[in-house]
């Protein structure tokens, strides 16, 4: 894993110059690069900040898995507020919101 260092614009507001000053990657652990502290100044509105790379890439939910979640996480919701009506209050949000909750076919 590889970290990556910045000098990046932080204060609310307008930026006076450039949003990012300075960019550097590094191995993990590594500390902040002596180039950035001597840019840096206290109260300035730049911030040294990290950002964390990943070598693998973001594992996506499938079509299905979304639409049991969404089903799954409704139903829990409406049997923890109102569980005397939860049958009929599941089914008018399943028939408000078809496309929501239902699996999406490829195209």
């Amino acid at each position: 894993m590889k970290w990556r260092y910045s000098l990046r614009w932080k204060r609310p507001g307008p930026c006076p110059g450039e949003p990012e000053l300075a960019s550097e990657v590094v191995e993990a652990g590594q500390p902040v690069p002596e180039s950035f502290m001597s840019l840096w100044v206290a109260g300035a509105g730049y911030a040294v900040c990290v950002d964390f790379l990943y070598d693998r890439p973001v594992r996506r939910w499938s079509e299905e898995r979304k639409a049991a979640a969404r089903r799954r996480n409704l139903e829990r919701r409406i049997n923890r507020k109102a569980p005397l009506f939860a049958d009929e209050l599941i089914e008018r949000e399943l028939m408000a919101r078809p496309d929501y909750f239902r699996v999406k076919s490829p195209h």
